[in-house]
């Protein structure tokens, strides 16, 4: 008896064009199902680059193409997007560059007149549309309409690390390669004591918690929440390590999210190694960060 043979059909270029069109159609961030598979890496190395002079006025901000990515594969262009914490405004200035709608808020004065001054010269230029608000995210997120918000992307302020930071990068890594290589210019964002930088860890979930379930509250069913951070160290207080991913998490469940995925920002390749704990304990360096992605159920 003789065998069957399959042929797989060969697509035309139009065909293949028309068929990526109904995928994007499909599909609520518009990609098509190649783009959607190779968009699917749960480690990423390949989205950090050389920070700006504004960027250095901050110290603690991400590339803008991490932020593109994440725009494309979260939501689609006419989405809104939201950033309650705008340091610099890399969120809202990428999704003005990408079609998005954005809305950002910044406790800190020094930072929100940087943010709108970079923001309003890319509005020009992209002619979108976006809103930025000065003050407190707890309290400003409430001029934001409820169910309107198709991705949250920040990255938050991490406690009272930074106190930290300093006196240990004083005491310990003065003339380090952590300082001198990496190009490490963290400062503290503020003296206010609604800056979350300036929290206890208890404090601090518990303001993440209420900010969380403010953005509940403003994110579409099935909408995205998600929160780059790193881990880190007290050593001060004899904790070895801060899982403030999971803490992060956490809070974000217990505002009603689900926690839906984990995505590692690999930046080993743009730090240098700095000898930690030597010679008597052994510490690895933290050189990525987490993207904790959250999302609302749909109804």
């Amino acid at each position: 008896m003789a065998s069957k043979r399959y042929h797989k059909k060969v697509l035309s270029e139009n065909e293949v064009k028309i068929k990526e069109e109904e995928q994007k159609i499909k599909t609520f961030n518009g990609m098509t199902a190649h783009e959607w598979a190779l968009s699917s890496r749960s480690v990423w190395n390949d989205v950090s680059s050389i920070r700006k002079s504004n960027h250095l006025l901050h110290g603690a901000t991400y590339p803008e193409k991490l932020c593109e990515r994440v725009l494309k594969m979260y939501s689609k262009e006419g989405d809104r997007v939201l950033d309650p914490f705008l340091g610099t405004g890399t969120t809202v200035i990428s999704a003005i560059k990408n079609k998005r709608f954005a809305y950002g808020i910044e406790l800190t004065e020094k930072y929100f007149n940087l943010a709108s001054n970079e923001i309003a010269d890319v509005a020009k230029v992209f002619t979108n549309d976006y809103q930025i608000f000065h003050g407190d995210c707890e309290v400003m997120l409430d001029e934001i309409q409820n169910e309107s918000i198709q991705l949250t992307f920040t990255s938050p302020p991490y406690a009272d690390l930074i106190h930290k930071v300093l006196e240990d990068r004083e005491k310990r890594h003065k003339h380090s390669a952590f300082v001198e290589e990496n190009n490490a210019k963290t400062n503290l964002y503020s003296d206010d004591e609604l800056d979350l930088g300036n929290m206890s860890l208890d404090r601090y979930k518990e303001k993440v918690i209420r900010i969380m379930s403010k953005i509940y509250l403003k994110t579409n069913p099935g909408g995205y929440n998600i929160w780059v951070v790193k881990d880190f160290r007290d050593v001060k207080n004899k904790i070895p390590y801060v899982d403030l991913h999971s803490i992060i998490a956490d809070c974000g469940v217990k505002a009603g999210f689900v926690y839906h995925d984990l995505i590692i920002w690999d930046q080993n390749e743009q730090r240098s190694l700095v000898l930690l704990g030597y010679p008597s304990v052994f510490y690895v360096n933290q050189n990525h960060s987490y993207l904790v992605v959250l999302r609302r159920p749909k109804k």
